[in-house]
């Protein structure tokens, strides 16, 4: 973990706002408040930035 700003996890969501499914990369907070699991597309959009408080970045682990 790079100071609060990764987490890992065992599979990637979604990201909740594509309409397709595409695998979510972070888990942050928007520009609109609430917080969403991200693809890069969205996250560049309207997320807040890494860190504590602002977003995580989701590194998928193989299991081990």
């Amino acid at each position: 973990m790079k100071n609060g700003t990764e987490v890992r996890v065992p599979v990637a969501p979604r990201c909740d706002l594509c309409r397709v499914e595409t695998p979510a990369q972070y888990d942050a907070k928007t520009i609109h408040g609430p917080w969403a699991n991200l693809c890069q597309e969205h996250f560049d959009e309207i997320g807040v930035g890494l860190g504590l408080g602002k977003g995580q970045r989701l590194v998928v682990t193989d299991g081990a």
